[in-house]
């Protein structure tokens, strides 16, 4: 995770709404494939459950690691 990417998922996990946005749903995705060295894929959107376990292991990979320098 970038610095970058850092901040800005960081900055999504104080949201308070639930309802994702077309711009946090590409981020979720994008930041999925990057951690977990997956190919970019945008999944449906009419099942919250896959949006909801990639927060949770995007949280828990963010959990897990230190502020990047760059």
């Amino acid at each position: 995770m970038t610095l970058e990417q850092y901040n800005k998922w960081e900055e999504f996990r104080k949201k308070e709404e639930k309802n994702l946005t077309g711009a946090e749903v590409k981020m979720i995705n994008q930041y999925y494939a990057d951690v977990y060295k997956k190919k970019y894929k945008k999944h449906c959107t009419c099942n919250n459950k896959i949006y909801q376990n990639m927060i949770n292991k995007l949280n828990t990979h963010f959990e897990s690691i230190e502020k990047p320098t760059e």
